[in-house]
C-alpha cells in the first residue's frame, strides 16, 4: 500500500521551528548508483551521519573512482560495465547494502531499475541477515523530482521496497551540497516501507520531509524548476538588460544580489501578497509605460515576455490582496495588448 500524507498546519509549524542539526545515524549499509552532483553529495551527508557507503556506482569508471575517495577507503567503485558483471568479491560487497539510492539523470532511471532488477536477481544477492534487515526490506530509493517511484517496479520482483527521495536543495557543487542536505526539505513517496527509511534518512540529516501523492509528482517538480531554476533564468535576463545599460555581467550580478536576497528575506516572513513591491503593487502606469518602451528599444524579446507574463501575474497578486486602483486595471490592458501583438509576429 502506498501512503500519502497532506501538509498540515503543524507540519507547517515544525518547518518554522528549524533549522535542525543533524543527528547519528544508526547504522545503514547504502549503494550510491550514480556519482554526478547529487549523488556524490548525498553520499558525503550519509557519511557524515554514520551511514556505511559500501558502494558508489557511475557510467564513468573516473566518477566512480573520484566519488569512492570521498566516501572513504573502503568504499567499491564500480563502472556500469562492471556492475553487470561482478566478481565474487563485488557481489559479497554489495550484499551488505540495506539501501540502494539511485541518483541518475532521470532517463536513465527506468533502465536502470532492470538492469539492477537482473543484477540482483542473476547473482542471488540477499539482504544480509541482522536486526536492522529483519526489521525492513531491502529498499531502493530514485532522487527524480518529476518521476515517481513507479519506475523502480522491475526492483520489486528482486525483493526491494521502492520509493523516491527528493530534496528540494540546489546542489552545484558536491561538498556545500552535501551541507545543505542537512537542512533542506525532502518529498518522499512509495511503498510504506520505503517512506519509512526516506524519513528515517531525513529525519537523521536533520531535514523535513513531507509525502506527496504519485500521480503529482510532475507538477509538484515544475513547481520546484519554476521557483530555483528559472528564478536563475530570470536573473540572467536582467542581468542582460543591465549589460545593455552599461554595466558589465560580473557588476550587474553584484549589484543585483542584494536586491535578490532582500526579496527571498521578505519572502521568508510574508506570503508573496504581502512580499509584493514595486510597479506593480503601486500601479504605475507611466512607469510600465516606459518599461515596454526600454525593452522594445533594447531589442530583448525574451525579457519582454518575461515582463509581460510576470507583470500579469503581479497585478492579479496586487488585485486580490490589495486595494484596488484603477491604474491595476490600466497596466493589465496594456500588458494584455503587448502580449497579443508578441504572438502575432
Amino acid at each position: 500500500m502506498r501512503r500519502t500524507t497532506k501538509t498540515t498546519p503543524q507540519t507547517t509549524r515544525r518547518a518554522q521551528a528549524r533549522p535542525r542539526k543533524p543527528r547519528p545515524a544508526k547504522e545503514l549499509s547504502v549503494a550510491i548508483i550514480g556519482a554526478g552532483r547529487l549523488g556524490t553529495a548525498l553520499g558525503l551527508a550519509l557519511k557524515s551521519i554514520g551511514y556505511r557507503i559500501e558502494v558508489v556506482a557511475a557510467k564513468r569508471p573516473t566518477s566512480a573512482r573520484r566519488a569512492a575517495r570521498a566516501f572513504g577507503p573502503k568504499t567499491l567503485a564500480l563502472s556500469a560495465r562492471q556492475l553487470r558483471s561482478l566478481s565474487p568479491s563485488q557481489i559479497e560487497i554489495l550484499n551488505r547494502s540495506s539501501l540502494v539510492l539511485i541518483a541518475t539523470p532521470d532517463d536513465a532511471i527506468a533502465t536502470l531499475a532492470e538492469q539492477l532488477s537482473e543484477v540482483f536477481a542473476s547473482n542471488r544477492i540477499r539482504p544480509a541477515k541482522g536486526k536492522r534487515t529483519a526489521a525492513i526490506r531491502r529498499v531502493a530509493l530514485h532522487t527524480s523530482g518529476a518521476l515517481s517511484s513507479d519506475v523502480l517496479e522491475p526492483m520489486r520482483s528482486s525483493g526491494f521496497a521502492i520509493g523516491s527521495l527528493h530534496p528540494l536543495v540546489s546542489i552545484s557543487e558536491s561538498r556545500s551540497g552535501a551541507e545543505l542536505l542537512t537542512r533542506g526539505f525532502f518529498s518522499i513517496e512509495g511503498d510504506s516501507a520505503a517512506v519509512r527509511v526516506g524519513q528515517s534518512i531525513v529525519r537523521n540529516l536533520g531535514g523535513e520531509s513531507f509525502t506527496i501523492d504519485s500521480s503529482r509528482k510532475a507538477l509538484y517538480h515544475a513547481a520546484a524548476l519554476t521557483a530555483s531554476p528559472n528564478m536563475t533564468a530570470l536573473f540572467d535576463i536582467a542581468l542582460d538588460m543591465l549589460s545593455v545599460c552599461g554595466l558589465s555581467r560580473k557588476q550587474a550580478q553584484r549589484v543585483l544580489l542584494p536586491l535578490v536576497k532582500s526579496t527571498v528575506a521578505n519572502l521568508e516572513r510574508q506570503d508573496p501578497a504581502q512580499a509584493l513591491t514595486g510597479t506593480f503593487k503601486r500601479g504605475d502606469v507611466s512607469t510600465v509605460r516606459k518599461h515596454l518602451a526600454a525593452l522594445k528599444a533594447a531589442n530583448l524579446p525574451q525579457a519582454l515576455s518575461a515582463y509581460v507574463l510576470l507583470g500579469q501575474r503581479s497585478i492579479s497578486i496586487a488585485k486580490k490582496h490589495g486595494p484596488h486602483t484603477t491604474g491595476l486595471d490600466d497596466i493589465a490592458r496594456i500588458l494584455l495588448r503587448v502580449a497579443r501583438d508578441s504572438t502575432q509576429l
